[in-house]
């Protein structure tokens, strides 16, 4: 007897919960659907924008211009011809870097919010490196990314040659 008693109350109380389980609220699953599409998209675009605020910190440190260097009772900054070259590109990975700057750099010049996406090659030379990638370019955060294929070559420690396009990006 204290057998059938003891099943029956644990088959009441597994009923009961799957009976609460099925009780869902379309409105709020919809809410809660939303709400974590839209956290998704803000943490996709903050990490954008700190991926790019990074680049954007490691250009002006590579142009002498780190922020917060000088304060207001130090010199004045010295003129852009007065700052030493910078260091030649020694390694693989300095120049895909040196190229993706690059390559993001011209695009801002041609009034785009520049994106490298991908490096898709790299190809030893007898005096550099030529680097093969794709990155995305829009105007604003309201349009769609573009697409663009770029091509850099590094030659004696420098970025010798950059091109940006669709072409690139096509083939």
């Amino acid at each position: 007897m204290k057998k059938l008693l003891v099943f029956a109350v644990a088959g009441a109380l597994l009923a009961g919960s799957a009976a609460q389980a099925q009780v869902v609220d379309p409105q709020t699953s919809r809410d809660i659907g939303r709400a974590v599409g839209q956290a998704a998209v803000a943490a996709q675009r903050a990490a954008e924008e700190a991926r790019i605020a990074a680049r954007e910190a490691m250009r002006q440190a590579r142009r002498g211009f780190a922020e917060g260097a000088m304060s207001a009772s130090s010199a004045p900054a010295p003129a852009l011809s007065a700052l030493p070259p910078p260091p030649p590109i020694a390694s693989e990975d300095q120049a895909v870097d040196a190229c993706a700057m690059a390559a993001e750099d011209r695009g801002f010049e041609t009034g785009f919010r520049a994106v490298v996406r991908d490096i898709q090659g790299v190809d030893r030379r007898a005096n550099g490196w030529d680097v093969d990638g794709v990155m995305d370019a829009r105007r604003s955060w309201r349009d769609r990314p573009e697409t663009w294929g770029f091509r850099c070559s590094v030659r004696d420690g420098q970025v010798a040659n950059i091109d940006i396009g669709h072409d690139f990006a096509r083939r």
